[in-house]
């Protein structure tokens, strides 16, 4: 797996587009994006399991610094029904010579998402839950007790 990313509500929303970590997209997808293509941005084919491609359009935002597939992606996200909160997951093939780029997706129960960042599960048998945003406790740890009748 090259990473995975929880959705936001500006990935899934009107704009159309995923943005994609600076230090990920620096790593993983620098051969698709030459600097003279930056502005325009570049097509990519990104296999979704059984032979299916999907392509976006692959580009880099000056404005605001951003990495960003656009083109397609909208159509990706009405298909799958995916809305934020939900994961996409990047990796390559480990049966093509070619190591073609492959997208996965899964729906999340939102319960579970804090802050855009999955929630452990709690223990039910005594310990403390915390609630952490971006590495910060922000909510001080609460017994948990077993509820009895």
């Amino acid at each position: 797996m090259l990473f995975e990313k929880v959705l936001t509500p500006s990935d899934v929303g009107r704009l159309n587009r995923l943005v994609i970590p600076k230090h990920h997209a620096e790593r993983n997808f620098r051969p698709f994006l030459h600097p003279e293509a930056a502005a325009k941005g570049v097509l990519m084919n990104v296999e979704l399991g059984k032979g299916k491609m999907w392509r976006f359009r692959y580009s880099y935002w000056r404005s605001s610094q951003s990495y960003v597939l656009m083109r397609g992606w909208g159509r990706f996200v009405k298909e799958k029904r995916l809305s934020a909160g939900d994961l996409v997951r990047f990796s390559r093939s480990i049966l093509s010579s070619d190591k073609q780029l492959c997208i996965g997706w899964k729906k999340i129960d939102k319960k579970k998402v804090i802050g855009g960042r999955l929630a452990a599960p709690a223990d039910a048998g005594g310990g403390q839950v915390v609630i952490r945003l971006f590495g910060v406790d922000i909510f001080p740890g609460k017994k948990i007790t077993g509820g009895g009748g």
